[in-house]
């Protein structure tokens, strides 16, 4: 779909991202990767997480009889049995009410990217530097409902005394350790959700958008690349635009890194490499494609990262 040629003037919102195409692999401490061990100076100390952390929590109970629709008084009565109440389940091991606490839980960051300013025509590094690091705390935190996210901008060739190992894990979710990847980048062309653009671009793309039938590819499903990405514009979702401004300098952030729970949607985006494997959920082979890293942030859509790029320290904010 040639959306220049369908919607005149949008040309000149056009923006470049790179596509990280993670696969599960052993990359090297010094290529560019997902997970797997950083180009970490042995000098530098490792960072650790020391806020508070949403922290699960499960309360042996008797069996409740089963229920095809738990009365709300029920419901209300085993709420009040936990702090954070938020279901009740049954399993061989029993029957318990999940819940969660806010606490401190001390602990190292772990690894989750990598990028070479070299191998990555996107990456945007502070002078001097030429490699991002991003690491997070694997837990949910309160305050931004996801991991708590640190990166560190490095100069590659001063790392002299590379650091062997990262910190083991202390506590964690799963779903928050990604699977060492190595990356097969990929520039592709973007362009912004219509709320992006002006007036009158924008009720052109929305009335088009309106004219396509289910399962027709539209303009969001092609303006802008899923996945794990480097630059380019993001995917609002359901929350709509949310001008993301520093805190500092209140200029307009640029996106750093999105991280996706998938990397597939729709047929428009999907790599002709992988063509030969069939969608299927149920197959492993198809989840590896799907979600090779391991990483579901966002409930099931994704994180991403902004920078800004006018302030001299480059802070970053996280959606």
């Amino acid at each position: 779909m040639d959306l220049p040629a369908l919607f005149p003037g949008l040309s000149a919102f056009a923006k470049t991202a790179t596509r990280l195409h993670p696969r599960r692999g052993e990359p090297d401490r010094s290529d560019s990767h997902v997970g797997g061990l950083l180009l970490w100076p042995a000098e530098e100390p490792w960072p650790t997480c020391e806020e508070l952390h949403v922290v699960a929590t499960e309360t042996p109970v008797p069996p409740v009889p089963p229920l095809s629709t738990p009365s709300p008084e029920l419901m209300a009565g085993l709420a009040t049995m936990v702090p954070g109440f938020a279901g009740y389940t049954t399993t061989d091991a029993g029957s318990f009410l999940r819940g969660s606490t806010v606490q401190v839980q001390p602990g190292p960051l772990v690894p989750v990217a990598q990028l070479r300013a070299g191998d990555i025509p996107d990456v945007r590094c502070p002078p001097g530097t030429d490699m991002l690091q991003v690491l997070w705390c694997p837990n949910t935190h309160g305050e931004h409902s996801g991991p708590a996210i640190e990166v560190r901008w490095r100069q590659e060739r001063s790392v002299v005394n590379v650091l062997p190992a990262a910190p083991p894990v202390t506590a964690s979710e799963e779903h928050y350790l990604p699977r060492r990847c190595v990356v097969h980048p990929e520039q592709v062309v973007e362009f912004p959700d219509d709320e992006e653009l002006p007036d009158d671009l924008g009720e052109r793309v929305r009335a088009f958008e309106d004219s396509r039938q289910y399962g027709e590819e539209s303009y969001s499903s092609v303006s802008r690349a899923p996945g794990w990405k480097v630059g380019g514009y993001p995917s609002w979702g359901v929350t709509g635009l949310i001008p993301m401004l520093c805190d500092g300098c209140h200029s307009p952030m640029d996106l750093l890194l999105t991280i996706s729970s998938s990397e597939h949607r729709g047929a428009a985006w999907f790599p002709v490499e992988d063509a030969h494997v069939p969608e299927s959920w149920g197959d492993p082979a198809w989840t590896v494609l799907t979600k090779p890293t391991g990483v579901t942030a966002g409930n099931e859509d994704g994180l991403r990262i902004f920078v800004c790029t006018a302030c001299p320290e480059w802070p970053i904010r996280v959606r």
